[in-house]
């Protein structure tokens, strides 16, 4: 146990979810060796006083030393989709759900999300398959490119900032409404699929810069006819 490639996503999680704890340090640390080193709490208490903290001392020395995270364009068999603009809408989807809360927790179903392996593309039943895998990895290979993943995602919602949320003149005040909250892109999702007459399947499965031309036309045209009501109510 000597750097950090010896750590997986896995065991990572669970340090990190101990460190946000109402613990003292020393129990931190020592619940952190258990995870590291594959040990129950009844195993570390009866294990050699010694051996406790060499194990605890190793732990230690790891997390003082830095790591510079890279963007890999392959983690194990699959390979990594930086390019945000090439996600399908039900890959989109997936991507801000899973980033909503502590991207770190949710890490292996982000990359499971925009990965595949060499020619085959990216389907929605292996999700589970590989966000299993990608906890097996080491977190040294994982950071570096869920980062570039959040980065990109950020990047591109910025070019489509005016698309998102919804417009009060047309849907009213129910921007933090629970159902709009918990099924606004499922809702978009099936706006699209009425629109183009497709599936709600075969909407998930269009390209995200096709769904968001939709969205805006849709969107456009909800204000278009509000408007165009207004002016035919005598009062409006």
């Amino acid at each position: 146990m000597r750097n950090w490639d010896k750590i997986t996503l896995g065991k990572f999680q669970q340090i990190d979810a101990i460190n946000e704890k109402p613990l003292s340090d020393i129990d931190k640390v020592l619940f952190s060796t258990c995870i590291v080193f594959d040990k129950t709490e009844h195993e570390l208490d009866n294990e050699d006083p010694v051996k406790v903290v060499k194990m605890t001392e190793k732990l230690t020395k790891i997390f003082q030393t830095p790591f510079e995270p890279s963007a890999f364009p392959k983690i194990g068999k699959y390979f990594i989709n930086y390019d945000i603009s090439k996600v399908t809408l039900g890959q989109f989807i997936e991507l801000n759900y899973f980033m909503q809360d502590k991207p770190v927790q949710h890490a292996h179903y982000i990359l499971a999300s925009v990965s595949n392996k060499r020619w085959m593309k990216n389907k929605a039943s292996d999700h589970r398959r590989k966000a299993e895998y990608f906890l097996t990895r080491s977190i040294a290979k994982i950071m570096g490119s869920l980062q570039q993943v959040i980065t990109n995602f950020q990047a591109f919602n910025e070019e489509y900032k005016k698309l998102f949320g919804l417009d009060k003149e047309v849907s009213g005040d129910v921007q933090e409404d629970a159902f709009n909250k918990r099924y606004g892109w499922i809702y978009s999702a099936s706006q699209i699929a009425e629109y183009e007459r497709i599936t709600l399947d075969e909407a998930y499965a269009m390209n995200i810069k096709h769904a968001f031309n939709d969205l805006a036309f849709l969107k456009a045209k909800g204000k278009y006819e509000v408007e165009q009501l207004k002016k035919k109510t005598p009062n409006g």
